[in-house]
């Protein structure tokens, strides 16, 4: 960044709509102010898919949260805030001659003003900032652990089914095994029916061919001799 653009952005953070006699009333209050706080910025931020580079369009609406946080939170007198409006006012890149003169307009705008206070008021801003940011990245990784969590739990539900179903494919699987294996022998023992009758029903072929054979021939001579007896005894 150059320093032209690094004065403009530095007088842009800390640009307030205020005017000198708003200035002088506020040297006079002497009631602490209780920081205010922002809206929520991780639960109305749009989330979008990046690449390790922060998003320049998220930055910036986290720049002018911080700067509507650092005016509300304004503390009461001439302190850092006036004095780096002051700043600007007179030239975009300050010089240690503005500093100085800046100083001395100051100090008659609040007459117990010194640079160890500016610093200190510098010190309560940047406290601000630090603990707001610390304050959103700490909901930001909380909400990225439920979010974790949740996709965790619905792994392992999806896992767990995936499993089971898994499981019952194998097991119908080998159930279909089984079954074939049983059709296997079913069929092997079809085959052995006409083997094991075959052999049975010829064994009882030839025999009832032998008995009729022998019929034949014991009443052949059965019809024999009664044929003499008819013929030699009649």
């Amino acid at each position: 960044m150059s320093e032209k653009d690094k004065g403009f952005s530095f007088k842009q953070l800390f640009f307030r709509d205020t005017g000198p006699a708003v200035q002088e009333n506020q040297a006079q209050k002497t009631e602490p102010v209780v920081p205010k706080m922002q809206v929520d910025y991780m639960a109305n931020a749009i989330t979008q898919p990046s690449a390790g580079v922060p998003d320049q369009s998220l930055v910036d609406d986290f720049v002018q949260r911080l700067q509507n946080l650092i005016n509300q939170n304004n503390q009461p007198g001439f302190d850092f805030l006036e004095f780096t409006e002051s700043l600007f006012d007179e030239k975009q890149n300050p010089t240690p001659d503005i500093y100085k003169t800046v100083f001395r307009i100051a100090q008659k705008i609040d007459k117990s003003l010194t640079p160890a206070k500016l610093l200190d008021s510098a010190m309560f801003y940047k406290d601000l900032v630090q603990r707001t940011a610390e304050a959103e990245v700490s909901k930001g990784s909380s909400k990225k652990q439920g979010l974790q969590t949740d996709k965790d739990n619905e792994k392992n539900s999806l896992d767990s089914g995936l499993r089971d179903t898994r499981s019952k494919i194998d097991q119908l699987t080998q159930q279909i095994q089984e079954l074939r294996n049983q059709e296997t022998t079913l069929s092997n023992q079809l085959l052995a029916i006409d083997q094991k009758y075959n052999g049975q029903f010829i064994d009882i072929d030839r025999k009832i061919s032998a008995i009729r054979s022998a019929k034949e021939q014991v009443l052949v001579s059965i019809v024999d001799i009664e044929a003499g007896i008819k013929a030699n005894l009649s």
